[in-house]
């Protein structure tokens, strides 16, 4: 099988994420997978109704893929966009596609998504300027949670205990940044420094973790410190996270849920989840999961066991000094995948 990955930094630099790309190339190997990571502000796009199948990546033609997994997540621009919805309109599988990461990378819009489903979420007022503090106070009361549209691993958002404290900050939005995409949400105190991350994997809960955050932070960002449990959610979890990640058309997501006294709430939905906190916490495998659940969801493929001359020929492959990203159009790819290859992973 031939998979492309589109992620949009270099996998040598210190981006917190280059590691999780760094285990889909791993787990891929193991299965005889022929994994691509592409850059998907390197392609040249080129619409024209009188050919079939296009792309040009780096001045060079590339194979059509049988699947592609974006790992962009908030960071998905419109070129990027566009670029899934070129390939998806050519009938290229998507994991996920370009409807859902629009949807997700806003906040705002993915929380009227889910708000018009019926499904419970903190209340949250889009912030224009300049800034109506009186109506903050009486929608949202203070302690009030102050957030980017589209921030990731925790940037982006604070807590502003008093009115004192935020009407600090209105003056500072104000004066240096009016026109910010800014939101104003409900803080739900009975969650305060912790929620649940459930890893929903075409549409089943596959894992989950608590994040507990340290020292009185409110955040519970494994990616700012916090502390990542093994968590066994609830039914009624599992059901809001799965019925979360459908309504947003999400093959891969990871639903942030809150504790509220009265049951759960959807803090957020995540289209490119961080994994490194889960699979420490939870002895799983991510790319693993993703990879055969896709391959489920594709054609019911059953994976079988990767041989000896499989691994060689993985092998082999990784020795030509080939940019990785194009490497694998110019080696033809394993057909066979096998469901051992799946549960010696396990």
């Amino acid at each position: 099988m031939r998979c492309w990955l589109f992620f949009h930094h270099d996998l040598k630099g210190q981006h917190p994420e280059a590691p999780e790309i760094r285990r889909f190339q791993e787990t891929a190997q193991k299965l005889g997978i022929v994994l691509d990571v592409l850059k998907p502000q390197d392609f040249d796009l080129v619409v024209d109704a009188a050919n079939g199948w296009s792309a040009k990546y780096r001045g060079r033609s590339l194979k059509k893929p049988d699947i592609i997994i974006c790992r962009t997540g908030s960071e998905t621009n419109y070129f990027m966009l566009a670029v899934l919805r070129h390939f998806e309109h050519q009938g290229v599988m998507m994991v996920n596609g370009s409807a859902a990461i629009e949807a997700v990378a806003d906040k705002l819009h993915s929380l009227q998504i889910i708000a018009a489903a019926g499904l419970p979420t903190p209340k949250t007022i889009l912030g224009k300027f300049p800034v109506d503090v009186d109506l903050v106070e009486r929608e949202l009361g203070f302690p009030v949670v102050v957030k980017t549209l589209r921030g990731t691993r925790g940037s982006g958002v604070l807590l502003c205990q008093n009115r004192e404290q935020f009407n600090d900050l209105a003056e500072l939005l104000n004066g240096t940044s009016p026109g910010a995409d800014i939101i104003f949400q409900q803080y739900i105190q009975s969650s305060h420094g912790r929620d649940v991350r459930v890893l929903v994997v075409n549409g089943k809960a596959v894992a989950a973790m608590e994040r507990r955050a340290r020292n009185g932070n409110f955040k519970a960002n494994v990616s700012l410190g916090a502390q990542a449990i093994k968590f066994n959610p609830p039914k009624a979890m599992t059901d809001l996270a799965v019925r979360v990640a459908g309504i947003l058309g999400l093959d891969v997501a990871g639903i942030d849920i809150l504790f509220d006294k009265k049951g759960y709430m959807v803090c957020e939905a995540n289209s490119s989840p961080g994994f490194q906190g889960l699979e420490y916490a939870c002895k799983v495998d991510v790319p693993a999961l993703i990879f055969q659940e896709t391959l489920n969801r594709r054609h019911g493929i059953q994976p079988t066991r990767v041989g000896g001359w499989g691994r060689f020929w993985n092998w082999f492959r990784n020795l030509f000094v080939i940019p990785s990203d194009i490497k694998g159009d110019l080696i033809q790819p394993r057909k066979k995948i096998t469901t051992a290859a799946f549960d010696n992973l396990r």
